[in-house]
């Protein structure tokens, strides 16, 4: 397979020294408020930012004395994946962690902090001493391993780390009483009638990423509901494997987009693709599907793990009339994995893929 990306990331604008001094100087607050001592990772918060036309949801992380730090997840796309990991919905949590997308403050250890994270903190005077207390950012994309902030990126993260704070010390300070288990949650906004920001308990929001895909060609679409039924049932998956290729140091490691479709009976490998970074991550499962039912017809059923791969084939499969199972387990491609990711976490950033196409 080739590493090499074919439409570069356009060029970042590096945050200015104000946005870094801006950004820093709330972090260090947010420390000192040390909200994880009163919040759950799984309490997510949820800010209404000016500017944005989605909401912004926090979760506060280190309420058991581990690793430290916040992590933004902008937009309901955001949520819904956030809630993949929670409901772990996946093989394993590291097939996850190449979906999300969020802004991170980290607070962690000297190991953990880069050269550019250091050019930083040289410029604005920073010094920090100790295990979990030094401070540094990182912005996640779908498709892209964890990376420096631009500009743009991390003026949304101060604004919502600042109203966080806000927010956080409304509720520890006891002016508002949630009952996160029983669904509900906090939330801060601006009211331009009273000029003036507001905070709230509220139920917590559950957007729903309908990703559903139609197939555009009437001939191929006639030509699959006329084909042969057979009795064969099928397992689908769609992931990204959580190996970084990286080909320009001052762009983000990627990872590969990989999806297989096996026989559920027999347990034979019937098709693998994988995408490249600039590839579209959703096409690739229906795809393989629709190539599968040309050559061989239509299957009797088709298992995938979850709505979120089944939302992608769901509109194929009744149109053709196939049976789409979710949320029942795809064990033979969990088994297929199990095997496959030993192997792979053991590869570093330069090796090839080729053994795994």
């Amino acid at each position: 397979m080739s590493k090499k990306n074919s439409n570069p990331c356009p060029a970042r604008t590096e945050p200015s020294l104000e946005q870094w001094e801006a950004l820093y100087e709330v972090a260090v607050n947010l420390k000192k408020l040390a909200p994880w001592q009163a919040l759950a990772d799984t309490d997510i918060l949820v800010l209404q930012l000016p500017g944005q036309s989605e909401p912004v949801y926090c979760s506060i992380m280190g309420r058991g004395d581990m690793s430290y730090g916040i992590a933004v997840y902008p937009g309901n796309e955001s949520l819904v994946r956030l809630y993949r990991i929670i409901d772990q919905d996946a093989y394993s949590q590291e097939l996850l962690m190449l979906e999300q997308n969020c802004l991170v403050c980290n607070f962690g250890d000297r190991e953990e902090i880069e050269a550019g994270d250091r050019a930083v903190m040289k410029q604005l005077g920073l010094r920090f001493r100790g295990q979990g207390q030094w401070i540094y950012f990182r912005a996640m994309k779908p498709g892209q391993f964890p990376w420096f902030l631009d500009a743009e990126q991390a003026e949304l993260l101060t604004a919502a780390l600042q109203n966080l704070a806000m927010l956080c010390l409304c509720y520890m300070e006891g002016k508002l009483k949630v009952d996160f288990d029983a669904g509900e949650t906090l939330k801060r906004w601006y009211d331009p009638e009273k000029e003036t920001w507001m905070n709230a308990v509220i139920p917590m929001p559950m957007p729903k990423m309908q990703r559903t895909l139609d197939l555009q060609d009437d001939l191929l679409l006639a030509h699959l509901k006329q084909s042969k039924k057979t009795p064969v049932r099928l397992e689908a998956d769609s992931f990204y494997l959580p190996l970084p290729v990286q080909e320009d140091k001052l762009a983000p490691p990627v990872g590969v987009h990989m999806a297989l479709l096996v026989d559920k009976d027999s347990g034979l490998v019937l098709d693998q693709q994988f995408a490249g970074p600039d590839d579209p991550d959703h096409v690739a499962a229906p795809s393989m599907l629709v190539n599968y039912m040309v050559e061989h017809g239509r299957p009797a059923a088709v298992y995938v793990r979850s709505s979120w791969i089944g939302s992608l084939l769901r509109n194929t499969c009744k149109a053709v009339g196939v049976r789409l199972v979710e949320n029942e387990g795809i064990p033979v491609l969990d088994s297929l994995l199990d095997h496959m990711m030993g192997p792979m976490m053991g590869l570093s950033m330069e090796d090839d893929l080729s053994d795994f196409e």
